[in-house]
């Protein structure tokens, strides 16, 4: 057994813990799911509003990020990880769940940059200033993390694991 295959089969274990099995149900993940976005748009408010008060912006952020990697983590949790372990780890199920989320994120992800898009094209076309810092490093930022998070949240809020 190589060691990828050890720390894959670590991690399952990892994310199989049975202390968090009383939040894998639907409702609990959902409610899990919804936390994660709302960090996300409190995220993206913060930023936007960091060029008028940075140090306290700057300490929302650190609180923000602080509670994003643990309701990440536990979202992770009650997935028990399928949308990230290595293929040699997942059963024929899993596989086809993870499948599905990664489909359905894909297309998700594509709708929300081409919104965004959408967004950046009638700023140019009003010929509306520059937005400031904040606003240009939230249009950076968010995309990055609604890319990392969104298999999860996907593979989260569909049907039974």
């Amino acid at each position: 057994m190589s060691t990828t295959d050890t720390r894959a089969e670590r991690r399952a274990q990892l994310l199989d813990d049975p202390r968090f099995e009383r939040y894998r149900n639907p409702r609990s993940r959902r409610w899990l799911a919804a936390t994660l976005v709302g960090l996300l748009v409190a995220e993206a408010l913060v930023l936007a509003v960091i060029d008028r008060a940075p140090v306290p912006a700057v300490i929302a952020l650190g609180v923000i990020v602080v509670a994003f990697v643990l309701c990440l983590g536990a979202l992770k949790s009650t997935t028990r990880g399928v949308e990230e372990l290595p293929g040699e780890v997942l059963d024929e199920r899993q596989w086809q769940l993870r499948g599905e989320a990664y489909a359905r994120s894909y297309r998700i992800g594509f709708g929300l940059l081409t919104a965004a898009l959408a967004v950046v094209a009638v700023w140019l076309v009003a010929d509306w200033p520059a937005p400031g810092a904040g606003v240009v490093t939230a249009a950076v930022l968010l995309p990055f993390h609604v890319g990392l998070v969104l298999p999860t949240l996907v593979t989260a809020t569909t049907r039974e694991l």
